[in-house]
């Protein structure tokens, strides 16, 4: 089941991310199954149990929005629904009784659906990625990454405005500016930023692993020429290749918001290389050369100058500047119960003063977005459960010190998390649905039970002779 993971990420991400219904709707069921045959072979394991426990809470605060509630009962628990739905809902203008608290309940199913999904995805997947699935999922993802990025790179520069060359988009509420925004199969290049940003974190993670376990620091000349010739050598170099393509393909969408979160990931990396004292002095320098050379390798083929120019451009954020406002004034209107998951552009129609000429109808920072449609009900349990999580992977990332492969992908699957949750103050690609997939995988990975081994099966080779000597 494990090994269905890659090609489910895949075949959604093909499917223009998976945003029209026929993408999304089979793609969380195959989230769902793999979460329950996970659940179904180990059950809830004892350091993911409060994990479940606050998702669970956040599912049925979530599924609250949609319960009906008589009339006096809604104008009593939110005025401002009752008000909004009385110009929005002409059944509930002419007097229909009972509504729920979500403006648009379609909308807000589709979501709880999602979140359901993608919970239990969540809580079973790490009852499936054993050692070894750990390890071999950064390569599969890496032989799919790597042709993508050069399809987005070559997507950006040669757009006829349709997705594949055939495909039009003014029907995808995410499409803002329709196919001349696109980047590979995403609508909006953006979005390719957050699932790059994702990936090659994982990949670094693994990266940084096999330069751990790569060859010791001390050896003849010979030896060293022998080892360049290994394959454990070449598996090495193209691991970072992928990593030098996806990075390149990262600052080719020209997201500001990727690469900010990339410059995170970046820093949270090179800080972990310089304090792993198994990586060896060495293997740290290498570390950060192959972080340093891959931003500056994208940075000089992009080209500075644009770089600079483009982030110097003050309109788009002053644009989201405005978003935010309105959404203040959402969240001002609804504070507790929201309008309902997946509802800002239905509250926009109302709302929006800024940014005329386009619908917002998402807010461009999924924190002020998650707080004007979920209100206190929803926001509550949200940071529950993203606290009991970030301290499970704690503790996770402890109890795995001592493996090096394992290790380094778990913290390559926690650092892709706080990246792309850096990339979502100014974006939302986790709306997304394959990236919301991507997102819970990393932490269904960095979550992954530690296997214990014997001493010598995660060892480097170095640390293997010098016990030996002993």
């Amino acid at each position: 089941m494990a090994r269905l993971i890659p090609l489910v990420i895949a075949l959604g991400t093909l499917a223009f991310g998976a945003v029209y219904p026929w993408g999304y709707i089979p793609l969380f069921a195959m989230a769902a199954a793999i979460g329950i045959a996970g659940l179904t072979r180990t059950g809830l394991r004892p350091g993911i149990r409060r994990v479940g426990v606050a998702l669970l809470l956040l599912c049925a605060a979530a599924a609250v929005q949609l319960v009906p509630l008589p009339s006096p009962v809604l104008e009593w628990l939110s005025p401002s629904t009752a008000g909004l739905l009385s110009r929005y809902d002409l059944a509930f203008a002419g007097g229909s009784g009972w509504a729920p608290l979500s403006i648009n309940p379609r909308s807000t199913r589709t979501a709880v659906f999602a979140l359901c999904a993608l919970s239990l995805y969540l809580v079973g997947l790490p009852a499936l990625l054993h050692g070894r699935g750990v390890r071999a999922l950064p390569t599969t993802l890496a032989i799919f990454a790597a042709p993508l990025a050069v399809f987005g790179i070559y997507t950006w520069e040669y757009n006829n405005g349709l997705m594949y060359w055939f495909w039009e988009t003014r029907d995808v509420p995410y499409a803002l500016g329709g196919g001349t925004n696109q980047f590979g199969p995403f609508v909006n290049r953006n979005h390719f930023g957050g699932w790059m940003l994702m990936t090659v974190c994982l990949l670094i993670g693994s990266l940084f692993a096999r330069l751990e376990r790569a060859m010791p620091d001390r050896g003849t000349p010979r030896r060293r020429l022998e080892w360049l010739g290994s394959a454990e050598a070449n598996r090495l170099l193209l691991m970072a290749a992928a990593v030098l393509v996806a990075v390149i393909s990262l600052v080719w969408t020209m997201s500001r918001s990727a690469m900010v979160g990339f410059a995170g990931a970046a820093a949270a990396f090179a800080w972990l290389a310089v304090h792993r004292r198994r990586l060896g002095m060495k293997r740290r320098g290498a570390a950060v050369a192959v972080l340093a050379t891959a931003v500056l390798a994208a940075v000089v083929w992009r080209g500075p100058a644009a770089l600079f120019a483009w982030f110097q451009n003050e309109r788009d954020l002053l644009g989201r500047f405005a978003t935010w406002r309105d959404g203040a004034e959402v969240i001002r209107d609804f504070p507790v119960f929201g309008t309902g998951l997946n509802t800002f552009g239905d509250a926009m129609l109302f709302y929006q003063t800024g940014n005329r000429g386009f619908h917002m109808a998402q807010a461009h920072n999924d924190y002020v977005q998650l707080a004007a449609e979920g209100g206190l009900l929803v926001v509550v349990p949200a940071a529950a459960a993203a606290f009991v999580l970030a301290r499970a992977i704690r503790q996770n990332l402890r109890a795995a010190r001592a493996e090096s492969r394992g290790y380094w992908i778990r913290a390559g699957a926690a650092i892709g998390m706080l990246a792309v949750a850096l990339q979502e103050v100014f974006e939302f690609s986790l709306q997304i649905p394959v990236n919301a997939l991507l997102f819970a995988t990393l932490a269904a990975v960095a979550l992954a039970p530690v296997v214990r081994h014997a001493p010598s099966a995660d060892m480097s080779r170095d640390t293997i002779e010098a016990s030996g000597k002993n």
